[in-house]
């Protein structure tokens, strides 16, 4: 197996469910050898932005997203893996030591390893926002269809020792009326969500699949509220 294995290109993906108004794509992928490695110590690094493309940049696009969409995105990573149980998510503090003091966005291969390396992580999660939309009303009502959240993303695990993808996780969406959407109605309620919601609920989606611990019972810390 290959680095490149698991790569999913991500631009092309969103482009096209943008270009299809709106839905879901959502596609996971594991290593089937995963459970060989004996993973358990994970550190969640800095996630980064999609550069914009040209349909972005020329207004005909889902919006780039805003740069903080990174740290929101990975901050719902990380708690949501340290709310599972037989793995151990390394604190973002220790993460945030071990990182170098000049870094490119995203970081490159050798410095995720080298970072894996001085945690003693036997993997490492890294991801990509490549859309993220801010809702555009409140929770019960939109002007128009196009004003309701939408987000999109890449993760991937990578295991420390050879830098190989052990496990991927894509989720893109543009949040649609309930009456288009029953899964997502039965799930979240008749309200819009915020795109940080929204990522909340993606983030669910792609981790019912990680092969990795399984869910905590325990209540997670700092979720968002309902706005």
């Amino acid at each position: 197996m290959t680095p490149r294995t698991l790569a999913i290109p991500l631009v092309p993906i969103f482009m096209i469910a943008i270009a299809a108004c709106g839905g879901t794509t959502s596609e996971v992928q594991t290593d089937p050898k995963i459970d060989q490695y004996q993973i358990v110590q994970i550190a969640v690094l800095p996630f980064s932005v999609e550069p914009p493309s040209i349909g972005q940049e020329r207004g005909y696009a889902a919006p780039a997203p805003p740069v903080s969409a990174a740290d929101t995105v990975r901050d719902i990573f990380y708690r949501k893996l340290k709310n599972r149980d037989g793995i151990s998510v390394i604190p973002s503090y220790m993460v945030q030591d071990a990182m170098p003091i000049v870094s490119g966005t995203p970081l490159t291969m050798a410095q995720i390893k080298s970072i894996g390396e001085k945690l003693g992580a036997g993997a490492v999660l890294v991801g990509k926002v490549g859309v993220y939309k801010e809702r555009a009303g409140s929770k019960i009502g939109l002007d128009r269809p196009q004003d309701a959240a939408e987000v999109g993303f890449v993760v991937e695990l990578i295991r420390v020792r050879d830098g190989i993808p052990v496990w991927t996780g894509q989720y893109y969406e543009h949040q649609r009326p309930a009456n288009q959407d029953l899964s997502g109605l039965l799930e979240r309620g008749p309200r819009y969500l915020t795109a940080e919601q929204l990522a909340e609920s993606a983030a669910d989606h792609v981790l019912r699949k990680f092969p990795l611990g399984t869910p905590s019972q325990q209540p997670e810390s700092g979720k968002s509220a309902g706005q």
